[in-house]
């Protein structure tokens, strides 16, 4: 029987990622050329394979790979009716909710149809905003009607058991990753006074970008202060508070970079900062991957998703998150200790190693959609209760 495989995420844009690869052969995000290729590889296998992304323009696209990407103009959590008509009109075998979309996931689980909800989200803010932004989302996970329970991450994963999601539901996935640190050089100290920081992702007050650049400026009279930031989002706000603080001439926004420019940035940097602040919803940042693989240094945010992964003074140096004060300190301990310095760069390999997940985003979803008994033992041997706790 032919399947109709349809995944639908909040935001983004796959014609648009298809569109680039066609002309340059980059991608802007990490992982984009991968899902390509996984939905016409699930395509070719299955029958159909859709990727609808509910704020990107209106379109329903069929690309020469066999897969179909999809647009609905429409916000999920706001108003879902136009994502839902989209829906409807691809007439999905198997549905795919991409990100905690409950009213999607309530809608979803009135149809008679595989449903998989696949998630890139941890859930540690105030009980109070979680329940404002999430209410009901663990009852939905625990329905029956929910096959397939995958989060971004195994402290990601793990945090959806605490919200409530049984073990036996919940999946850790993951993207592969092509660039590694096996064959880059540690790196050893920076030349005295160099502090040349580079920050990759999404610009906003939840992740830390505003506490980076306060640090930055606490620097200044210690060091020769730059900061690069690569990103999309509220880049007027910071370069205001850049100039506030006296540091417009240190602080460069360059906006969105090819994904293959950022392991570049980052070897060209002194130390790489991932700052995000508790209240930032960070499943597992690709950002963190790519730092190891640059093996320079990596200062790091006290978030709850970086536990495990980052061991304080071996693999990043940490600092409580939200604290400017204490993440220009951190720096320059780092850029101060020479033996610090190395012991960070050469720990960033056994670290990358050891963040590795057996579980491929595109190699479940296939499980799933196949689903005969040796498909649904694999996906059950995988989850958090079945030995699937990969670190």
């Amino acid at each position: 029987m032919t399947k109709r495989l349809l995944i639908v995420q909040f935001a983004g844009d796959f014609r648009e990622a298809w569109r680039l690869r066609e002309r340059t052969g980059g991608e802007t995000y990490y992982g984009h050329g991968y899902i390509l290729d996984e939905l016409a590889r699930l395509a070719a296998k299955h029958g159909e394979a859709g990727f609808l992304c509910g704020t990107a323009p209106p379109h329903c696209e069929k690309l020469p790979t066999g897969a179909t990407v999809l647009g609905a103009g429409a916000d999920a959590y706001k108003d879902p009716r136009a994502i839902i008509a989209a829906i409807e009109r691809f007439a999905p075998t198997h549905l795919i909710v991409h990100g905690p979309m409950v009213k999607l996931l309530r809608w979803s689980l009135g149809r008679d149809l595989p449903l998989g909800c696949l998630l890139a989200d941890s859930f540690l803010m105030n009980p109070l905003e979680r329940w404002w932004r999430f209410a009901g989302l663990s009852r939905a996970l625990n329905d029956p009607g929910i096959s397939l329970v995958a989060n971004h991450g195994v402290n990601a994963a793990r945090n959806l058991v605490e919200i409530g999601v049984a073990a036996d539901k919940v999946i850790a996935w993951d993207f592969p990753h092509l660039r590694t640190p096996d064959g880059v050089p540690a790196r050893t100290a920076p030349p005295p006074r160099s502090c040349n920081l580079f920050y990759v992702g999404s610009i906003g007050r939840k992740k830390g970008v505003g506490d980076l650049i306060e640090a930055a400026a606490r620097l200044r009279d210690r060091f020769d202060v730059k900061v690069r930031i690569a990103g999309a989002g509220k880049i007027e706000l910071f370069r205001a508070q850049a100039r506030r603080l006296g540091i417009a001439d240190q602080v460069e926004f360059l906006g969105l970079v090819p994904n293959s420019r950022v392991s570049e940035l980052m070897r060209e940097a002194d130390l790489v900062v991932v700052p995000s602040r508790l209240s930032f919803p960070e499943g597992l940042p690709l950002t963190l991957y790519e730092a190891l693989a640059s093996r320079t240094p990596t200062i790091a945010s006290s978030h709850p998703m970086f536990t495990g992964h980052l061991v304080d003074g071996e693999s990043a140096a940490i600092y409580p998150a939200g604290d400017a004060h204490a993440l220009a300190e951190r720096i320059a301990a780092v850029l101060s200790d020479p033996a610090l310095y190395q012991r960070l760069s050469h720990g960033a390999r056994e670290a990358w190693h050891r963040m590795q997940i057996p579980v491929k985003w595109g190699t479940m979803i296939d499980h799933w959609v196949s689903g005969d008994e040796a498909d649904r033992t694999w996906l059950a041997s995988h989850t958090l209760s079945g030995g699937g706790q990969a670190s």
